[in-house]
């Protein structure tokens, strides 16, 4: 998965948008896309897909618009917030061995100071490097993801899976200061941002597996 696309969209009708988008995946036979539903923004739902290569973007987005998504976003009052390719810049799970296992998403990230983005990138590969495998024995994939496109090309994000809700909560609350191990990294990499946020959704519709 060379390249991903990330949409932000928002809809008075959340639900039946997504009821309808995996329909239209479903008949597809697509397994290269992920929906994600706020959980604290109902009416925000972020559609993630990954490609070989832009070649097979454009001819799938034809393949789209042939098969009606035009319609299903008018019909659904659907406006698009926020889009653009990505690249993943580190990951405890290259091999993808936990494709479609997760049942939430953490989203955290913003955009990084201009002329800092080799800093924030090489900071958060080595939160990655130093912890992902403690992560990836509990069930959770984490990856570092960059903008090459869109409204800001100086945005990174680390994107965090996870199982359950439970596992979920408990790593949204975990205190800063419970690991030691990081906390460097974790200074480096939040002082050389401009602005964070973060998102938490759950996962309406799952990746995989890629052929």
């Amino acid at each position: 998965m060379p390249i991903g696309l990330y949409r932000e969209l928002e809809t008075p009708q959340p639900r039946d948008f997504i009821e309808a988008v995996n329909s239209l995946n479903d008949n597809l036979g697509k397994k290269n896309v992920q929906i994600l539903h706020s959980i604290a923004k109902p009416n925000q739902v972020l559609i993630f897909a990954g490609y070989k290569s832009l070649a097979e973007c454009e001819s799938q987005s034809d393949e789209y618009v042939s098969a009606g998504l035009p319609q299903i976003v008018r019909d659904h009052g659907v406006s698009l917030v926020d889009q653009g390719f990505s690249v993943i810049e580190a990951s405890n799970d290259p091999e993808h061995t936990m494709l479609g296992t997760h049942d939430y998403v953490v989203l955290t990230g913003g955009l990084v100071k201009i002329g800092k983005m080799a800093e924030v990138i090489a900071s958060g590969s080595r939160v990655i490097e130093k912890i992902g495998p403690e992560l990836l024995s509990q069930g959770i994939a984490s990856m570092l993801i960059r903008a090459v496109s869109g409204n800001n090309l100086n945005m990174v994000a680390n994107r965090v899976a996870l199982p359950s809700i439970e596992a979920t909560e408990e790593f949204i609350t975990r205190s800063p200061g419970g690991r030691p191990e990081i906390a460097e990294d974790m200074k480096e990499w939040l002082g050389n941002m401009k602005s964070i946020t973060r998102g938490v959704y759950k996962v309406k519709r799952k990746f995989g597996p890629f052929d």
